[in-house]
């Protein structure tokens, strides 16, 4: 026995993995599986079918087909919390708006150092009653999904690096009205030094948004310092008639007694704003507006979509063409 050599065994391949996960296809389409996995895979409705009638998940447990986040399995539970948040944050069943929230989150998120769902769980968003996206497959959610398989799967980010977004809000209070929380204009000309939106693309946000918009006026404005050119519309509502002792007057008919009085109900913007028609914040042939703020950083807008604009943070000048 001492001449005798023993083999070593060495499989040729890991052993296959046939667990049932949860799946779905590569544009969203949820297929099936165990809610709550912690892997997803995306596959096709035919080979998952066949997977279902076999019983064999190894066929469609592919490994180059795992969703992963951050080099990891994303779970199913993060996944469905982020596209919620993704498809809640955009306007319609429009892959590009989504694709743009999706990447824009997420660019965000790595550079603040969080993980892509407590950046979304954060005051980043402002999505109310934050939950996760039911396995339904109406065009918005599978669009949803597909926007954030996207990005796990290393799609090109249309959005080259931003990292925010504005709506409608932007273009109607700018820098120079009183917005409804009897602020002046719109926060980013308080935050960054410089804004800065291409000229094509400024068209095509501003092309998005009408000619007006609206907001519940919360009676705030001071009508000795409101700046701007708003419009403040009220309505009509019955209030009882009180006496000197705070109870309510009764008519000769013994029925309690009621006046009309106008209250605040809606503030309405020109869209845009004055700012944007000032042609000294064209003189390059782009808008850029210095706003005096003493930071490092400035933005400038990479694209729109929807009735969104977004965002890159960024030192200098992204255009072609800068006002000296």
């Amino acid at each position: 026995m001492a001449n005798v050599q023993f083999g070593s065994y060495a499989p040729s391949e890991e052993p296959k993995d046939d667990i049932q996960y949860v799946y779905y296809t590569r544009e969203g389409e949820y297929l099936g599986g165990i809610a709550g996995s912690a892997k997803i895979y995306i596959t096709t409705k035919d080979k998952y079918d066949q997977a279902v009638a076999a019983k064999k998940w190894e066929t469609v447990n592919d490994e180059s087909q795992l969703v992963k986040y951050d080099g990891k399995a994303l779970i199913h539970a993060d996944f469905r919390y982020i596209a919620y948040i993704v498809s809640h944050e955009s306007g319609n069943a429009d892959i590009k708006e989504l694709r743009c929230v999706a990447f824009t989150s997420h660019n965000r998120s790595v550079s603040t150092n969080k993980t892509w769902r407590a950046l979304l769980a954060s005051g980043y968003s402002s999505v109310p009653n934050k939950k996760e996206l039911p396995d339904k497959n109406d065009d918005k959610s599978k669009l949803s999904r597909y926007a954030v398989l996207d990005v796990c799967f290393g799609v090109k980010d249309i959005t080259d690096g931003a990292e925010f977004w504005d709506g409608t809000d932007f273009l109607a209070w700018g820098n120079s009205e009183t917005n409804p929380y009897n602020k002046l204009g719109q926060n980013k000309f308080d935050e960054y030094k410089f804004v800065e939106i291409p000229k094509n693309i400024y068209d095509e946000f501003v092309a998005a948004n009408g000619t007006s918009a609206r907001y519940k006026d919360k009676g705030n404005h001071d009508d000795k310092t409101d700046k701007g050119t708003h419009e403040h519309i009220t309505k009509k509502i019955k209030k009882p008639v009180k006496g000197p002792d705070g109870k309510q007057i009764k008519g000769a008919d013994g029925k309690p007694l009621f006046e009309e009085v106008d209250v605040p109900d809606r503030i309405k913007y020109a869209v845009p704003s004055s700012d944007f028609s000032d042609q000294k914040y064209w003189a390059g042939g782009n808008f850029y507006y210095e706003t005096g703020v003493k930071t490092t950083n400035g933005i400038s807008a990479t694209i729109t979509a929807g009735k969104s604009i977004f965002w890159k943070i960024t030192p200098t000048s992204l255009t072609a063409s800068t006002p000296k």
